[in-house]
């Protein structure tokens, strides 16, 4: 059985399964050196349309892969949540964009201007804490390692409008990558893949663009 992980971009990990993830890791070379990747754009609520243009720029940029923008469709409503404030539970949202997925298109990324949350835990799988800290943690964005969906949220990275269209593009490159099977990368201080470890500074020092290191593992050049 295949071990998914699911990875939010401020939560470090410890995984388990190491076996596993080399086999992942060679299956991810061979399918971006042999075929051509599709990816498709899912807009919530009518999501900006030239925001939604500017990501599928930057996925052809890094990753070369062929990118279409889906139709705009509402949130789910069993993904609601008012724990702390009102948000949508980012685990629920690729549930539910694994099941819309086209079989046309290799993975899907969501984007919403709302919040969006998730449960942190510690490595033994207990909440964090301080509880209510934690129990309903906002997030930038979230995807399943290595997986078929992720998404992303503008909603905690517009307090710098002049940061703001770089620091999403930086968010879905990190998301999509992690869909692709990458870890968060401990090699380069400024590669895309570093865990933001709760600070939107560590996005803000980032490239936008992965290592050598990090495409060497995806098989890019």
């Amino acid at each position: 059985m295949k071990i998914i992980q699911l990875i939010q971009l401020s939560i470090p990990f410890i995984f388990l399964n190491i076996s596993c993830e080399e086999v992942e890791s060679k299956l991810n070379k061979v399918i971006l050196q042999e075929k051509i990747v599709k990816i498709g754009i899912q807009p919530f609520n009518n999501f900006d349309e030239a925001l939604s243009d500017s990501v599928k720029s930057v996925i052809k940029e890094i990753y070369g892969f062929e990118v279409i923008i889906l139709e705009s469709t509402d949130l789910p409503e069993d993904a609601y949540t008012n724990i702390k404030s009102p948000r949508y539970r980012a685990d629920s949202l690729l549930r539910y964009l694994r099941k819309i997925k086209p079989d046309s298109i290799d993975h899907i990324l969501g984007l919403t201007e709302k919040d969006v949350s998730v449960t942190k835990t510690d490595i033994e799988g207990n909440i964090k804490k301080p509880e209510y800290k934690y129990k309903d943690w906002g997030v930038f964005g979230l995807a399943f390692r290595p997986g078929t969906s992720c998404i992303v949220s503008t909603f905690r990275i517009r307090s710098v409008q002049s940061k703001f269209i770089e620091r999403f593009k930086k968010i879905c490159i990190h998301e999509l990558g992690h869909n692709l099977g990458l870890k968060h990368c401990s090699s380069n201080d400024s590669c895309v893949m570093r865990d933001a470890a709760e600070t939107i500074k560590t996005i803000d020092f980032v490239a936008l663009n992965l290592c050598s290191t990090c495409k060497k593992e995806i098989g890019l050049k």
